[in-house]
This record gives C-alpha cells, structure tokens and sequence, in this order.
C-alpha cells in the first residue's frame, strides 16, 4: 500500500483498495440514505451516498474511498466558515502534487470529464470539478487540507456565521431535488471567497 501522506490515508494501487487509519474522521459528513447504482464515485466507482457536510450541505458521499461530490457554492461555504472558525493552529504548507493534475475522471451525474486543476485558494490540492452540473469532487482529505493551510482569513470568527442552517428543516438551508440529487440554491460565489482569502 503505498500512504498519502498529504491526506492521511493509504492507497493500493493493484486492487484499488484504500486504508483508513483509526483517527480518520468522518469530515463533518453524515450519512442520509443508501447508495444510489446510478450515481457512481468517479474514483472507485462505488454507488454514492446521500449526505449532509456540516450539518447543512446537501452532498454524495463515497463511503470507499471516502471522497464527496458537492455543490461548487456549497464548497466555498463550507471552506470560508471552517477557516473562519478554525481554532487549531495551521499546518504546515504543502506543495502541489502536479501529478494528480494528470487524471481523468468523469462526472457521476451527466457522465461528462471532469476538469482537473489546481484549488486556487490556500492548501494546494488539485481539485475536480463539473462546470455543467455545477459540482466540485473532493478527495478524502483535500478539505481538510484547505482548512488547514496558513492564512490571515483563519480564525475570523466574526466574518462568518457559525450556522446559516434552519433549524425547520434539519438545517439544511435552501435545499431542492435537481436530477434526483439534493442541492442547495446558490450562495457565495467561490471567485469572491478566494478573493477574500487573501
């Protein structure tokens, strides 16, 4: 198995498997419902849970490989409040795997390639996302990585609301069926959080 150190994690390459350690956690996701065959993670191709990130954020969740589709708007939410609320110190700075810029990967909803390119915010992760469906996939531990990046936008506590959610429907704020998926209605716009962040 070879680790990614990065990410905290193993991976196999031969049988494709991945090795979570005991203190992997579970990324602020929780489960909703069972794996839906028709919507596939474009990692290991394992049927996609539905599930809420942060108690908030309608996504799809891999419980294989641990990777999450998500809205890109649902992305930067959630990235602007868990850097505002951080309260651990950073870690430290991790240079960019321009290998992983090399895959292909198709989107698990229209089936389309994904683009592969660099996060430009703090953190250095290669991210993938579906222009079309509007969708951003993430590798376990790639939000985790964000979060955890230096930045002068960490801990602003008075930036950004702890919780938008409301309370009468499971806090799960402007949530709506698109295509048989949950998705919430648009919010921050991700060019104007990167802006902020720096």
């Amino acid at each position: 198995m070879e680790l990614v150190a990065a990410r905290g994690y193993f991976f196999c390459r031969y049988c494709g498997s991945f090795d979570f350690p005991e203190g992997a956690s579970g990324q602020g996701i929780k489960v909703l419902g069972q794996e839906e065959a028709t919507v596939a993670c474009p990692i290991c191709e394992k049927p996609l849970s539905q599930a809420v990130l942060d108690g908030e954020h309608p996504v799809r969740f891999c419980k294989n490989c641990r990777g999450v589709l998500l809205p890109r708007r649902s992305f930067a939410a959630v990235v602007e409040k868990r850097r505002a609320w951080a309260t651990d110190p950073p870690g430290p700075a991790v240079p960019l795997n321009r290998s992983e810029l090399d895959r292909a990967i198709r989107c698990p909803v229209c089936k389309a390639r994904m683009v592969t390119h660099p996060y430009y915010g703090p953190g250095n992760v290669v991210m993938d996302s579906c222009a079309a469906c509007d969708l951003a996939w993430l590798d376990f531990g790639e939000l985790k990585q964000i979060v955890d990046a230096p930045g002068k936008d960490r801990g602003r506590r008075d930036d950004v609301p702890r919780s938008t959610g409301d309370p009468s429907i499971g806090g799960i704020t402007g949530a709506r069926m698109i295509g048989g998926s949950l998705e919430t209605q648009r919010g921050p716009d991700l060019l104007d959080l990167v802006f902020r962040l720096f």
